[in-house]
């Protein structure tokens, strides 16, 4: 791709009267592993669902993987989400009484991909993210931890060009917490886009780039400040 993976031109969010976005502008470049951090009511989860193509800005302009987000049709954006964008939330939205492996499958279940294919695919993600000896266990049956790796599986089932995390240690022990984020890591030294939104300064100390959003605003990018530094 030409262009950044991720590139955020002066968007607002409105609801009704109250404006939750104020204008913001961010680029993440290909590869980048970003924590975009701030405390609750900042924005940043109103930032995610735009940048993720759940939800529209009322003005500004969101472009993923060189693709305008402003020119597509809502079933665009689906294939869009379907084909570019992983998700990893914190509630792990995994269904109960179905494997592991079919948990991540359901990933391919509408784009035409042949059973076989998809238990292949699935299986093969699951064994990135050091789960092949859970491959037909049951989600209930699993840790949190390994719960959170099933859903990181499902996230990278289609390639994305971006992975987002939201809040991906957040139900979860400091343990489990940790090997998440070893993961993330691993998965960004292996090329994966990672941003990972989350309140908590452990996970975005382990982050390679730090955005913090406050009152609907960036207000500060640890890029920023290292470019600033090099002039």
């Amino acid at each position: 791709m030409s262009g950044p993976v991720l590139d955020v031109r002066d968007v607002r969010k409105s609801y009704g009267d109250l404006e939750v976005l104020h204008g913001i502008s961010l680029t993440i470049g290909h590869g980048e592993q970003v924590a975009v951090v701030g405390p609750s009511g900042s924005g940043k989860s109103t930032l995610l669902h735009i940048v993720g193509t759940l939800d529209r800005p009322t003005s500004g302009t969101v472009v993923v993987d060189d693709r305008d987000t402003s020119e597509m049709s809502e079933a665009e954006l689906a294939g869009l989400r379907s084909h570019r964008i992983g998700f990893v939330f914190q509630s792990f939205h995994l269904l109960d009484g179905v494997s592991a492996t079919d948990n991540v499958a359901q990933g391919l279940l509408y784009r035409g991909v042949r059973r076989h294919e998809r238990t292949h695919r699935a299986r093969e993600a699951l064994r990135r993210v050091g789960l092949g000896h859970r491959l037909e266990h049951d989600p209930r049956l699993m840790s949190g931890g390994e719960r959170q790796r099933v859903a990181i599986a499902r996230a990278l089932l289609n390639r994305p060009a971006i992975v987002f995390a939201d809040e991906p240690t957040g139900n979860l022990d400091s343990r489990s917490g940790a090997e998440v984020l070893a993961l993330l890591g691993e998965l960004h030294a292996q090329g994966t886009t990672v941003v990972v939104i989350t309140h908590e300064h452990e996970v975005a100390a382990a982050m390679q780039r730090r955005v913090e959003i406050r009152d609907g605003l960036v207000h500060a990018d640890s890029l920023a400040s290292v470019a600033g530094g090099l002039r």
